[in-house]
């Protein structure tokens, strides 16, 4: 359908080959089971995390996995899958709804144990190997890094500031899980002058794909977006806070469709840095999208 330019940008299905960016992976065709992510609205909605609406964000951790702390206590204990662990709820940068906390847990709830469980095989074919080991090592491995499990709530209207996950709190490694309605994420090259060195990236290198500085991507319901290597550490992300968006076609023609904007939950996964898994002060001022 041929039309005006909208006064909104229009947010692309998937990464154009001209577009890529390193460590960015994203397939639209690669969605959640329909079943499962109903199971994840309905448990998230019987826990009451979100507290009727009064909080839109909420923490929950998994411990990790040292040599050390498996000499000294033995094997790790069994989750207790009946139970929905206490966790850390706040506000989000960007929206406006005051802080509420409890505390923290270490261990997840069965619903996210079993959405872990599910996502090797489903992303096994769309992202390097590389890149399935460090989101996915064994399950027997000696050393697993403590694992953060963030919620949001987004209502229409709402969006998140553009950022970098907070480099000395999380690692490398994100996976980013929509539920109940799209919405359009951006990603945009930190500037120079905003680059903080991490070990593992020169921040006096722009990124190999600097010419490309700016890309609106539309994440379908059911999505799964992982950001590692420069597209983590190298790239902001974050969604404008409007009601509706501009999205290109199904069919990838130069047309666009609007498409107004539901609630959305999104699951984030992150692992935890050594000594990051104390909650509090500036390291406790969470960012997900």
């Amino acid at each position: 359908m041929a039309f005006d330019p909208p006064s909104t940008p229009i947010a692309l299905r998937q990464i154009p080959g001209d577009h890529s960016i390193p460590g960015l992976h994203f397939n639209p065709d690669v969605r959640l089971p329909e079943t499962m992510a109903l199971t994840l609205l309905r448990n998230i909605k019987e826990f009451n995390y979100f507290r009727g609406g009064q909080v839109n964000q909420l923490m929950l951790f998994e411990r990790g996995r040292t040599a050390a702390l498996q000499s000294s206590r033995g094997a790790v204990p069994p989750i207790n899958a009946q139970e929905a662990p206490p966790a850390m709820a706040s506000s989000r940068p960007g929206v406006g709804h005051g802080p509420h906390s409890t505390t923290s847990s270490n261990s997840l709830p069965a619903f996210l144990i079993d959405l872990i469980s599910c996502l090797p095989e489903l992303l096994h074919d769309y992202i390097p190997s590389s890149t399935h080991e460090l989101l996915f090592p064994p399950p027997d491995s000696v050393n697993k890094p403590a694992r953060q499990a963030i919620l949001n709530l987004y209502r229409p209207g709402e969006g998140i500031t553009a950022h970098v996950d907070l480099l000395k709190r999380f690692g490398d490694g994100i996976i980013i899980v929509s539920l109940g309605s799209g919405t359009v994420m951006e990603l945009a090259p930190v500037s120079s002058s905003e680059v903080i060195a991490e070990p593992s990236y020169d921040a006096l290198q722009p990124p190999q794909s600097e010419i490309s500085r700016w890309l609106p991507l539309w994440l379908e319901p059911r999505s799964v977006l992982v950001l590692e290597g420069e597209a983590r550490y190298k790239w902001t992300h974050g969604i404008p806070a409007r009601d509706g968006d501009w999205v290109q076609d199904d069919g990838g023609t130069n047309g666009a469709q609007w498409i107004p904007r539901d609630v959305r939950v999104s699951i984030t996964l992150r692992w935890l840095l050594p000594g990051a898994e104390v909650v509090g002060g500036a390291l406790g001022e969470e960012e997900a999208v």
